[in-house]
């Protein structure tokens, strides 16, 4: 029960404290990485005209076949964009903020499983805390495609990957307090 629930529930919240520190907080760090427009609500109401319904864009899109896509690709400029047309507010923050928690909690669980079936291999806390931080660095790692594939900017993916890697750190100090090895039954005397 601890090692499943009670640890991933207090795992997700060390976690989810972390995120509002490094995207909440005043410092707006990760966000100095992004660019800026000069009227940012004409250019929403424009871009909200431009696309027709909530959803990802790609342009140029893989749709319109290789030898145009290419062509327009080499002309530029190139965009990937996510728009939501509904408006929300902070009456839905709540909703967005369970739905994070709960995010986290998954991930914390399947990580709790995964410690689980390795704890004879995991004698120590750190061990533990080690090999949560390197799936963490390998999540992070795998963020930065993200740059190569999807043209994102390198420094928001980096702020990205930096958070991920942050994260699974921030569970494993917990989980490695939850999932620990018990020890071998003691045999016959011989």
């Amino acid at each position: 029960m601890k090692k499943h629930l009670l640890g991933p529930a207090l795992a997700a919240l060390a976690a989810f404290t972390l995120g509002f520190l490094y995207w909440g907080l005043p410092h707006h760090l990760p966000y100095k990485t992004l660019g800026k427009v000069a009227d940012e609500s004409a250019t929403a109401l424009a871009i909200g005209q431009l696309f027709p319904a909530s959803g990802a864009y790609l342009l140029p899109s893989p749709l319109l076949g290789e030898e145009k896509m290419n062509e327009l690709a080499l002309r530029g400029p190139s965009v990937e964009v996510h728009i939501t047309k509904e408006g929300y507010g902070g009456a839905e923050m709540g909703k967005i903020m369970a739905l994070g928690y709960a995010h986290v909690f998954v991930l914390s669980v399947v990580l709790s499983f995964i410690l689980c079936g390795l704890e004879k291999s995991f004698q120590r806390w750190t061990c533990r805390v080690k090999f949560c931080a390197a799936i963490g660095l390998l999540v992070a790692t795998c963020d930065l495609g993200a740059a190569i594939w999807w043209h994102h900017a390198l420094g928001w993916t980096l702020a990205q990957a930096v958070y991920d890697l942050l994260m699974y750190v921030v569970i494993g100090l917990v989980l490695a307090k939850f999932v620990t090895s018990k020890p071998a039954p003691a045999g016959p005397a011989a």
